[in-house]
């Protein structure tokens, strides 16, 4: 049996910048990535839930499947 999880990551404000403005990050994705997979967890992509007024991406699920 396939198990599928996600995990919901809301970008933070990090800094300003020129053109768009503020900028925004996801911090900590790579960390909840790599534990994951270390626990048998395959990375099958994202899905954005929320996203700016700019259409950069507010809020995203991360997709984690495992064999069972």
């Amino acid at each position: 049996m396939t198990k599928v999880e996600f995990v919901r990551v809301k970008s933070e404000l990090c800094g300003y910048g020129l053109g768009k403005g503020t900028k925004y990050s996801f911090d900590g994705v790579e960390e909840i990535i790599k534990k994951r997979v270390e626990n048998g967890w395959s990375f099958e992509g994202y899905i954005p839930i929320e996203t700016r007024g700019t259409g950069d991406i507010e809020t995203m699920s991360l997709i984690f499947q495992k064999e069972e």
